[in-house]
């Protein structure tokens, strides 16, 4: 059976035997290849092992408390032989390791979130029913996103086919050799597949996360795939993951709407699910999430997300909430992806701009551009600067990268 397909193909019998009778792991492991570090993060694991999560490309300076000679050194511990995938998956499920992962840094210093392995799998769904699914991996591995796919996986002892930072063409090459049933991915990887040209018939289930989605996009991956199931995940850092929805709604189960409330429009997270973080701050045991929300229905807990409360941009004394402008431009057809900021300006606080990245084969102007969004939006919103680039900067986690 498969359990990863990446530079190579892996096996689960070659994942049992690099985990199994190996006394050394690295609590802090940096490497860029998959294989050694899903085999080093499932050998700590199952162990009960401390463990450390960093990028591939991070540098110790750019953590707190972490030395450079500290990565990549090999500790002892005691190890087990393991039998079957089965043992190693029970003695998974049931660790008590500390694992420390930490945010993408985007907006400042990477913070130092610290999981159970209950936080981090409290959605992982298992059963028969979940067996022989083939998901492709659009995710860093070090983070929330890319844990919960992993672990939803390999708790099914299902097959990963590595896409993250892969370019369209190989992406869609991948879908059709392997036959992909599971995509879960930032709503940028989605965007990177436009336009729709076939559909993939393999896929059914398509989750969304990490960024606000538009209803242009979900009908378009429903073009593309369109035998798949599409919901939106909510997921942090902090908290692992906490619900889903289809369309870009989210509901609070019943049973946990009690550990949320909503400040200013504000998300707060009761601290009973979350991870555990110096850096976290409470208000009476409610966690600022940082997540801007406007309720669709507040008796069945069911709400839309805004935007990020870092990300409003003062424009002359307005607040612009970017992800409204980035999904009135990209209702413009020809429109493949667009990235709202604002750049400083001693007048009006900032000047608001736009990159725009358009699909092959269009061409449009920037004051197209401004003509449109006059019909959609007020004055204060519309982009005063509009570039066009050939290539989005992204995050380590595959999100857009905000100037």
């Amino acid at each position: 059976m498969v359990f990863l397909y990446d530079n190579e193909t892996y096996s689960y019998d070659d994942l049992l035997h690099a985990i199994s009778g190996n006394g050394t792991y690295f609590p802090l492991y940096r490497t860029k290849e998959l294989f050694p570090f899903f085999a080093n993060m499932i050998k700590a694991l199952a162990a009960g092992m401390p463990l450390t999560l960093i990028d591939a490309d991070i540098n110790a300076s750019e953590i707190d408390g972490v030395e450079e000679s500290d990565i990549n050194a090999e500790q002892a511990f005691e190890s087990k032989t393991y039998q079957n995938m089965d043992e190693v998956v029970a003695a998974l499920q049931q660790s008590q390791s500390e694992i420390t992962i930490f945010t993408s840094g985007t907006t400042g210093q990477p913070k130092k979130v610290v999981h159970s392995i209950s936080t981090l799998t409290r959605n992982v769904r298992l059963g028969e029913k979940y067996a022989g699914q083939i998901w492709a991996y659009a995710y860093n591995p070090t983070h929330m996103a890319g844990l919960q796919v992993f672990f939803q996986a390999f708790e099914n002892q299902n097959t990963l086919v590595n896409v993250f930072g892969k370019q369209r063409d190989e992406v869609y090459r991948q879908i059709a050799d392997k036959q992909i049933t599971h995509i879960s991915a930032t709503p940028t990887f989605y965007r990177l597949l436009l336009p729709f040209e076939k559909s993939y018939e393999s896929v059914v289930r398509i989750t969304l996360g990490g960024e606000k989605s538009d209803q242009h996009l979900y009908d378009a991956i429903g073009q593309i795939f369109p035998k798949a199931k599409i919901n939106n995940v909510y997921a942090s850092t902090e908290a692992g993951s906490l619900f889903a929805a289809k369309g870009d709604c989210f509901q609070i189960p019943e049973d946990i709407r009690d550990k949320f409330k909503v400040v200013d429009d504000e998300l707060l997270i009761h601290k009973s699910l979350l991870g555990s973080s110096e850096s976290f701050k409470f208000t009476d045991d409610f966690y600022h999430s940082g997540d801007l929300i406007e309720w669709v229905d507040k008796e069945a807990g069911l709400f839309r997300f805004k935007s990020r409360k870092n990300e409003l941009i003062n424009v002359g004394g307005y607040k612009v909430n970017p992800g409204e402008v980035e999904n009135a431009i990209m209702a413009i057809e020809g429109v493949r992806q667009a990235l709202v900021y604002g750049k400083a300006n001693s007048i009006l606080g900032n000047v608001l701009c736009a990159d725009v990245q358009l699909e092959n084969g269009f061409a449009l102007t920037e004051l197209d551009i401004k003509k449109h969004l006059s019909t959609q939006l007020q004055d204060f919103k519309i982009p005063r600067r509009i570039k066009f680039v050939e290539e989005m900067t992204l995050t380590r986690t595959g999100k857009l990268k905000r100037s």
